[in-house]
């Protein structure tokens, strides 16, 4: 082919890829509330664990955000209407509600006379919960208006609309990968060996699969402990976690396909040993370099700068640098095709 004929080929591949990518984005914004549903779980995990985590033993935190919101809505309601709406309640939330009355209460005052007001008013259940919701630290935010984070909020016209275009854009792509990786080594594997052929096809579908994993590791096991590091640093210096959803958005999405792309490594050294230019020699004295190596850019790419974080980072990376070890062959004798020896002339 001449070189116009290659960037005619490189244009419909292009194309396919476009076009790949739009028809998943649309299928995608049509599931955008449930796109943001899954965004939003980590974030509401995070914020019910720390209400359990400031809470004495037998109280839930379902039942202490009720009975804050509870204590919110009828503060200036009628008798009849307080019982009418306490009946849609459970007894377990009702003393607890009466407890955050003693609790807020007790918040008017300076820190180092809360306990001793506490101790005064009385020895009923409500009070004695009271002293032990206050010596556990329990949040007194209402549950549903400011201690839950609010990743909802829009501050432009239009921003829900660009904001589920984009994650209809970050969703397409990650829902089309295995398209685009095809057609771009259909542009590829024209101008490549058979034997390159089938290494590369092997490499497709290894690397969909770890593509996949690395988000779904991103998103079960990394992105909840980061959302708790920041939200418990912003807490103990009093910051109210107010997370505008086009930043947090932005956060998530960009996390995910970073670990998306790290387990991407054993595609990138599958084809190299299969080629030979790398061996199980190389890649056992490249050890120490790639241990370095792998804490090194957890140390550049974590987004929190705690070591769990950085860790949950650096050791898989590491790990799948050892499966690769596992399936590296001694002395591999490549796939180039051999050049022939030259033979000695008559004379």
């Amino acid at each position: 082919m001449s070189f116009l004929e290659h960037l005619e080929e490189l244009r419909r591949t292009l194309v396919r890829m476009a076009v790949a990518t739009l028809l998943a984005m649309l299928i995608c914004f049509g599931f955008t509330s449930t796109l943001l549903g899954l965004l939003r779980r980590p974030v509401e995990q995070v914020w019910l664990e720390h209400e359990r985590s400031h809470l004495p033993a037998g109280v839930s935190a379902q039942d202490w955000v009720s009975a804050k919101d509870l204590q919110f809505a009828r503060a200036g309601l009628s008798a009849e209407l307080r019982v009418s709406l306490q009946k849609h309640f459970s007894p377990a939330v009702l003393v607890l509600a009466d407890a955050v009355d003693f609790l807020r209460a007790a918040s008017a005052l300076p820190r180092d006379r809360q306990t001793s007001f506490l101790r005064q008013t009385g020895d009923a259940e409500p009070q004695r919960l009271a002293r032990a919701l206050h010596d556990a630290g329990a949040d007194l935010h209402v549950g549903q208006n400011s201690n839950e984070p609010r990743i909802m909020g829009a501050f432009q016209p239009g921003e829900a609309f660009l904001l589920s275009v984009q994650l209809a854009f970050f969703g397409g792509v990650i829902l089309a990968s295995p398209a685009l990786l095809y057609f771009a080594l259909s542009f590829i594997l024209p101008g490549l060996l058979e034997q390159e052929k089938r290494v590369l096809f092997r490499s497709l579908g290894w690397g969909v699969a770890l593509f996949l994993l690395g988000c779904a590791f991103a998103y079960w096991a990394v992105l909840p402990r980061v959302l708790a590091f920041f939200y418990e640093y912003s807490w103990s210096l009093g910051i109210e976690n107010d997370w505008r959803i086009g930043y947090y958005l932005s956060f998530a999405v960009k996390l995910i396909l970073v670990f998306g792309l790290i387990f991407e490594l054993p595609v990138v050294l599958y084809p190299l040993m299969r080629f030979g230019i790398l061996t199980r020699q190389r890649m056992r004295r490249m050890r120490p370099y790639m241990l370095v190596g792998s804490f090194a850019t957890a140390l550049l790419l974590a987004p929190a700068p705690d070591p769990g974080t950085m860790l949950l980072m650096a050791l898989p990376l590491y790990l799948l640098y050892e499966l690769c070890l596992l399936f590296a062959k001694d002395g591999s004798p490549g796939l180039t095709t051999p050049v022939p020896s030259k033979s000695t002339p008559n004379k």
